[in-house]
């Protein structure tokens, strides 16, 4: 192996994951450590991932890059979609028929596919916007949130849709922590342009979202900071001639433009925009 892996994936038995993944989603299976309780894969993007069971050390970093991610079951991955339409016939002719293509608020067309240890894989086909009405929808955010929270009080902040899922207090933390993981590659796209730069990597959602700091913690400066953020990015970009072609290399070579970089940003907003609406209609609220 030339380079160790920036992406892990806990799961409940490495055997029988790798088996699925390489059977059904055409995965490449290049290493196999049973004594180790790990495995590395090629997924569908050309990526090495590490495999790790319950017998693997509990510290995977000795496997892994620098800069890494570790998903633990029940959380979400996204892939490039590609044919959604191929991918979709192509799993049901192999016996998975837990999936679903759909479209979210701003045009994208996701095919997810349920998984072992709860694990949803979902590829996804971005839609073609200008970058004019992408921006709009990202200056709308704002009032948006503000929609969403109108009228709660500190205590219906903690309402969740289920028990094992994220209260409204959590997924506002949520978002200002994405501004947070983004903030300095919009900033770098828009002022200098042709950078390199290396891909942020977070921690993952389900070692940070469960502390006292997002369970309990009020979200007044979470609001404020997402607000502020916004603010900040639309009053730079009128400025900046060319914004949305304005562009960093990761140091995998992939260049990511300013006008992406929105669309992700308005998209997964928007997703958890509508979940705390979801979770409002649930409770009369």
């Amino acid at each position: 192996m030339t380079e160790l892996p920036s992406f892990a994936m806990r799961v409940s038995d490495v055997f029988a994951s790798s088996v699925f993944l390489t059977e059904k989603l055409g995965f490449t299976l290049t290493e196999h450590k049973p004594d180790e309780d790990i495995a590395y894969l090629l997924d569908s993007d050309g990526d090495t991932l590490l495999l790790a069971g319950p017998a693997a050390q509990e510290n995977l970093a000795v496997y892994l890059a620098a800069q890494h991610s570790i998903a633990r079951p029940g959380e979400s991955i996204g892939f490039n979609g590609g044919d959604l339409e191929a991918r979709q016939a192509d799993l049901l002719s192999k016996g998975i028929n837990d999936l679903q293509i759909t479209q979210n608020r701003i045009g994208d067309r996701i095919l997810a596919v349920k998984m072992f240890d709860n694990y949803t894989f979902h590829y996804t086909v971005p839609a073609t916007h200008a970058f004019d009405d992408i921006l709009s929808m990202y200056a709308h955010l704002s009032a948006e949130l503000d929609g969403a929270l109108t009228g709660l009080s500190e205590a219906e902040m903690g309402l969740a849709l289920h028990e094992d899922s994220w209260s409204i207090r959590q997924i506002i933390h949520h978002l200002a922590d994405c501004d947070i993981l983004f903030a300095e590659r919009m900033k770098v796209q828009l002022s200098s342009s042709g950078a390199v730069m290396a891909d942020p990597h977070p921690v993952g959602n389900a070692s940070v979202s469960t502390g006292s700091e997002y369970r309990d913690r009020p979200v007044r400066t979470s609001v404020a900071l997402f607000r502020a953020f916004h603010e900040h990015i639309l009053d730079i970009v009128k400025y900046v001639p060319n914004a949305g072609e304005r562009s960093i290399d990761g140091n995998n070579g992939q260049k990511s433009t300013f006008s992406q970089m929105v669309h992700l940003i308005v998209g997964h907003t928007g997703e958890h925009l509508d979940e705390i609406l979801e979770i409002r209609r649930k409770y009369g609220k």
